[in-house]
Order: structure tokens, then C-alpha cells, then sequence
């Protein structure tokens, strides 16, 4: 075997970086769904995974989600059916292969399927949630075959696995298609309508800012209904994120925990010692989903960061089942997951290797005035004097009775010197 000269190895090298170059594909601005980090992925594996349903092609193949095809299949069959101004699929087909490259520039993974598997799995996934919708919309009596909507854990999975960032379509063809299938047809919401109610969003008001902005898919919409209605200014890049006494410390020093009758997450207030907080409830479901939208974040609005900054201050806020019970007997949490023990580690956990852009936090004022009202001493002073001495009437009564007569006793002393 001959020996290649340092320049015929050269040559080679070149050859061979300038191929892999050469096949590397473009890179598109377009790109909104994301793989998981690995460091957020090994926190929670299972909050980040579909348990039932696969959307999208980055779980296409997995063995324990090939099973739901066929209930795909039937909805998609479903839809076509009642459908039937354009009830033949090539109609649809040939739409979805004009998209076919602006939907995969979408991934920030780059997908390996074929052009045939890509159209077909895009049209079975989308008709799948166009009808799931409908029904979820629909005031109809259930179809007692619906292996779905007939069992409650069904649909309840079958939601959570629609906002996982990595089983996503994008929002526009979902829209897209079901304004072509629902052209003629009167009487039906608008997709954005449609998915509003199916995911049960809880808010004051219909989020204005769903009708502006470029919904990216379902975890981008849910992250935009819970941001603030009026997002305060931004604090200045010198500012830093400011570490303050947890819930058992501030009620210490005279805080007092109150449940805000508001549903906007982010409406966080405090004022002349009143700390009001949304009610939160914690349920099996709720890491999954915040995880997922937190993730989100991370990858696409890292320097506009609403729902990390939101669990940022209340991971600090909730370190022991002791700062729990103080905040579900306040009404600001539900528990739903059993002991306190377990509220305290959903807190403790949720916000784990996530990173926070400094000089950017939303609580940034509100962490300010928690660290002033707690570090001045008569706040304290005035809190123990309340817990202690007047919790009873007949407690009160001995500390005047007790003060009157030490001012009784020092003006007599005061006679006796004169």
C-alpha cells in the first residue's frame, strides 16, 4: 500500500471538508421547533416526551406512539368525509407538497424523511387535530366509536402531548388548511377560535395580542395567551436578578400573602406589606406543560423571557412545605398533587438549569421592594409584636395594661426625684 504524500493528504482533506460544506443545508429563519436541550432534558425526561400521540416528524417512528396511526386515520378519514366540497385528498396533497420545504425549514433539526413521507405525515397529523378540534367545538353527542373523547385519560394525554415542543406542526398550515376545508361552510369558529377553547385558556379577556402576533404553533400560542396584557418596561441592562427571603422569611417580617382575583399569571403586586399573587393550581399535569413552553423560551425568546422569569421568582419565593402551607392556606396555590412535600420540590425543580438573561428580569421592581419591606427592622418588629402579643383580645389588654403601667411607673420615678 503506498504511502500519500503530505500534499496528496492535503488535497484529500480539502476535498473532503469542502463536500460535507457543500451538503450542508441552508439555514432558514424560519426555524421555531426545537429540540430539547440536553442539560433540561436529563432534569425531566418524561416532561419533555408525547405519551400517546406523535405530531411532527421528530417522533415519527417512535414504536410506542405507532399505535395511535390508526385513530389518526380515522379522524382524517372523519374529516374527509364530512367535508365534502374537497373531499378528495389529492387536493389536500397537493397543497402540502407546495409547502412541503417551508414546513421543514420550521424544525431546527433537519429532517431526514422523503418527500412522500413527509406530505402524508403532515396531512394524517394536521386533519387529526382539524377534527379533534371540531369535536372538542362540536355540541353534538359524542360518537360512542371515538376511542378518544369516550375516555377521560384519552383526551387528557392527547392535550398534553400537544404542547410538546418537539411534537409540534406549525400554527400556519393547521390555520391554512382549515380555512381551505372550511371556505364554504358557514357557521364555524376561526382556528384561532377553535383553539383557544380546546386548550381551556383561562383569562380575564380574549388575548388581544393572539390576533398580531405570528403564532409559531401550540406552545408558542399557549406562552402568548399568559403574557401580561400591558408588559411593564424593562429594566436597564445593569440591573441583575436580586436574591430575596422566601415565603416563611417574609411572613416573618410582616408580608402578607393574598390570592388575586386576576387570571393573568404574570400579575404579580405588591403593596404596603400585601404580596398578591394569581392562583396557581399544581397539578400532574402543570410541569409538563410550563416545561415545555420554558423551553420554548430558552430557544426562541431568550432575551424576552415572561414564563421563566414568572417560576424564576416563585422557585424563590417556595423552598420548604412550611412556605407551601402558608400559600395554599392564602388560597395562591392548589394542590392537586398530594403533600406539600411534593408542591415544594415542583418549585424547587421546574426552574433547574435553565438560564436567566440578566438585566431582563420582569420581577426585577417587585423583588426590590420584597428585599426593602423585609429588611427594615420595625416591619419585623411589628409582625412578632402581632403574632405574639396580639393573636387573643385578652393578650391585647395585658400589653397596654402593661405599657400603662410602665409609663405609670417612670413618671413616679420621676416624682420621686424631683
Amino acid at each position: 500500500m503506498a504511502v500519500k504524500t503530505g500534499r496528496e493528504l492535503t488535497k484529500e482533506v480539502v476535498a473532503s471538508i469542502q463536500s460535507t460544506l457543500e451538503s450542508l443545508p441552508p439555514v432558514s429563519s424560519n426555524g421555531c421547533i426545537y429540540r430539547v436541550p440536553e442539560n433540561l432534558r436529563r432534569v425531566n425526561e418524561e416532561a419533555y416526551r408525547p405519551l400517546l400521540v406523535s405530531i411532527g416528524p421528530l417522533y415519527y417512528d417512535d414504536p410506542k406512539l405507532v399505535p395511535m396511526k390508526e385513530q389518526k386515520l380515522r379522524y382524517l378519514q372523519s374529516f374527509l368525509l364530512r367535508n365534502n366540497i374537497h373531499n378528495s385528498v389529492d387536493y389536500y396533497a397537493e397543497t402540502v407538497g407546495r409547502w412541503e420545504q417551508g414546513i421543514r425549514e420550521c424544525y431546527v433539526t433537519t429532517i431526514g424523511l422523503s418527500s412522500v413521507a413527509f406530505i402524508e405525515m403532515v396531512l394524517i397529523d394536521a386533519f387529526f387535530i382539524i377534527e379533534l378540534f371540531l369535536r372538542a367545538w362540536s355540541h353534538e353527542p359524542v360518537d360512542e366509536n371515538d376511542r378518544i373523547f369516550n375516555k377521560p385519560r384519552m383526551i387528557s394525554e392527547v392535550t398534553r402531548d400537544l404542547i410538546i415542543e418537539e411534537n409540534q406542526l406549525p400554527f400556519s398550515i393547521l390555520k391554512c388548511l382549515y380555512d381551505l376545508a372550511s371556505s364554504s361552510l358557514c357557521g364555524r369558529p376561526s382556528f384561532i377560535d377553535l383553539t383557544y377553547k380546546f386548550f381551556s385558556v383561562k383569562k380575564d379577556t380574549f388575548p388581544q395580542i393572539l390576533a398580531k402576533e405570528d403564532i409559531r404553533h401550540f406552545v408558542d400560542f399557549l406562552r402568548l395567551c399568559h403574557l401580561p396584557t400591558s408588559p411593564k418596561p424593562r429594566t436597564s441592562k445593569d440591573v441583575k436578578f436580586e436574591l430575596y427571603p422566601n415565603v416563611t422569611q417574609l411572613s416573618e417580617a410582616g408580608v402578607k400573602f393574598v390570592a388575586s382575583q386576576s387570571a393573568d399569571l404574570l400579575n404579580i403586586k405588591f403593596s404596603r406589606g400585601v404580596l398578591e399573587i394569581p392562583r396557581f393550581a399544581v397539578t400532574d399535569q402543570a410541569e409538563s406543560f410550563f416545561r415545555n413552553i420554558m423551553v420554548f423560551e430558552q430557544c426562541h425568546h431568550y432575551s424576552n423571557s415572561y414564563i421563566i422569569d414568572y417560576f424564576a421568582f416563585l422557585s424563590g419565593l417556595i423552598n420548604t412545605p412550611k412556605d407551601v402551607e402558608v400559600l395554599i392556606q392564602s388560597g395562591i396555590i392548589e394542590n392537586w398533587l398530594g403533600s406539600n412535600e411534593e408542591v415544594a420540590n415542583f418549585f424547587n425543580n421546574i426552574f433547574r438549569q435553565t438560564r436567566l438573561k440578566e438585566g431582563n428580569f420582569y420581577f426585577s421592581d417587585l423583588c426590590k421592594g420584597l428585599n426593602a419591606y423585609a429588611s427594615t427592622p420595625w416591619h419585623r418588629w411589628k409582625a412578632i409584636l402581632k403574632h405574639d402579643y396580639f393573636i387573643h383580645p385578652w393578650a391585647v389588654v395585658s400589653v397596654i395594661y402593661a405599657v400603662v403601667m410602665l409609663v405609670l411607673t417612670v413618671l413616679q420615678t420621676i416624682e420621686g426625684f424631683n
